[in-house]
This record gives structure tokens, sequence and C-alpha cells, in this order.
């Protein structure tokens, strides 16, 4: 039984060492300014209904510059976060598309989305966005905040669907809930477009 209890021990050492290496090598982390932002127009568009998104949008611009923008909705949703599923799983299934007000997406090479993924999808408001939009010589970078259960490749294919984007870079992907070390992991995921 006392072995058992040291090779538990020297287990959990083990992995908080892994952890805090993990840590200092995120906080490390230096921002090189990829080949693909060179001498472009860059805009970061976010909807975010409970902050957690526009944390890491905000975060985002911070890094990168050019402009930000939120997708703002004509009626919002609400408050109640039981009353909102509810109506977002309503809508889905529907293909409900809410209207937003308009953002100018013409004076911009590069389009960073971030936005929050519902019930496996592309926010609403996200689609809305996409499908108003002419993307046809732009390119879109996305950028998800989620509370688990992603399927990526469906993602990335919703955004094809939804848009005409002459190209889609890869995406990041970031679990909202304890989200930390937010902007070493932007920087981190930026030195890899």
């Amino acid at each position: 039984m006392v072995t058992l209890f040291y090779i538990m021990c020297v287990i959990l050492f083990l992995l908080i060492v892994i952890i805090a290496l993990k840590i200092i090598a995120l906080k490390n982390i230096k921002y090189k300014k990829p080949d693909i932002l060179s001498n472009k127009r860059i805009l970061t568009v976010y909807y975010s209904h409970c902050g957690n998104t526009k944390n890491v949008a905000e975060k985002l611009y911070s890094i990168i510059g050019g402009d930000l923008k939120e997708i703002k909705l004509i009626e919002k949703y609400p408050n109640n976060i039981f009353i909102m599923s509810k109506l977002i799983r309503k809508q889905m299934k529907t293909d409900f598309i809410p209207k937003i007000e308009d953002i100018d997406i013409s004076n911009y090479d590069i389009i960073f989305v971030a936005s929050p993924i519902w019930n496996f999808s592309v926010s609403l408001p996200l689609k809305s966005f996409l499908q108003n939009n002419n993307f046809e010589h732009k390119t879109i970078i996305p950028l998800f905040t989620n509370s688990g259960g992603v399927c990526k490749n469906k993602i990335i294919n919703e955004i094809k669907d939804f848009s005409n984007a002459k190209e889609i870079n890869k995406p990041l992907f970031m679990f909202e809930n304890g989200i930390f070390l937010v902007k070493e992991q932007i920087t981190k995921w930026l030195n890899k477009i």
C-alpha cells in the first residue's frame, strides 16, 4: 500500500513538472509575423454572447493589429442560457439565419473570424456574417472557442459552404472553460499559419 502511494506521488510530481515546462515554453513564445500577413489589410471579426470569444478576439487583435469589429445581432439572444440554448437548437433545425448589422469587408485582404461553436456547428451569427459578405478574393482565418466536442472538419466544411472565400487557413480551436495563457496560445498558432 505504501509503495502504491509513493508511485502515485511520483506520477503526480512528474505530471506537475510536465505541465510547468509546457507553461514555461508557452510563456517564452515570441510572435513572428507570418508571411501570409505581410503587407495585408487585416480585419478581425467576432461574435461573442458571454464574453469568452470577445476576450480571445481582443487578444488576437492586440497581436496582429488591423481592425476589430463585432458581429452585432439586430435581435439579441436572451441572456438566460437555457432559454437561449432551446431557441438556438430550434433555429439550427430550421436553417434560420439571424439578421446582423452590416460589416464592410471590402477593404481587407485577410479576415480573422472568431466565434463560439454551437451544437457542434458554426454559430448562427457567424453563419449570417459569412453568407452576407463576398469573400471571393479574401482569406478567412478562423478561431473558435468551444466547451468540448468539436468536429473540426465539419466546422471547416461549414465555413467553406457558407462563404465563397478564396482560401480558408488553419483554424485555432480553444477550450473556453478556464482559458488561460490566451495570448501565448494565439501566438503559437499564428507562428504556424
